[in-house]
């Protein structure tokens, strides 16, 4: 069945190909490209079932997101980085009832690492957060390095670090902006 679909997808491809740009492609390299799709989905999702699975000696409950207590606001922040290594980010505000407040999204300088990109889309969150006067906020973060960084007391010369205390420094005026990160 799953053969049927994925060629039944290639046809109407290569048929708006066809009408939309006279590109005319031959039925066995229809046939071809369509068994090539479906074996790739078909690893995809075996890798996919490995990742998912839960290491021995962990909880297999699913993490939920909590309210914030009352007078505090969450942020929620996550990035992307395409391959040419351009990130852009999301962040959603909501309130102690949950009620989505704001949300924004932006783009980073190029970086390399998703760590360095995840703390940029904090930092780009926190100047905007700045402007709208939000006192009390907790950032959630799916980033364990961001998250292990800004508990921890070491300090160093690393770019990341530096970038980190920037955060810290300049945005300190956000009234316990950062009472705790924590991994969404």
């Amino acid at each position: 069945m799953c053969r049927i679909l994925t060629l039944a997808w290639c046809l109407w491809f290569h048929r708006n190909l066809f009408v939309w740009k006279h590109t005319d492609v031959p039925a066995a390299v229809v046939v071809d490209q369509a068994d090539r799709f479906l074996k790739e989905w078909q690893d995809a999702l075996t890798v996919f079932s490995r990742v998912q699975c839960v290491p021995s000696g962990r909880s297999s409950s699913r993490v939920t997101w909590e309210k914030p207590a009352d007078g505090w606001v969450k942020c929620n922040v996550d990035t992307a980085i395409s391959s040419t290594s351009c990130g852009s980010f999301a962040a959603i505000v909501r309130d102690h009832t949950g009620s989505f407040i704001r949300g924004c999204l932006g783009t980073t300088p190029t970086v390399w690492e998703v760590q360095m990109a995840e703390l940029m889309a904090i930092r780009e969150t926190l100047s905007w957060l700045k402007t709208l006067n939000f006192g009390k906020v907790i950032f959630e973060s799916d980033c364990g390095d961001v998250i292990d960084a800004y508990n921890s007391s070491r300090h160093d010369l690393s770019e990341f670090r530096l970038v980190l205390q920037d955060c810290l420094t300049h945005f300190g005026g956000l009234n316990e902006w950062l009472r705790q990160l924590t991994s969404s």
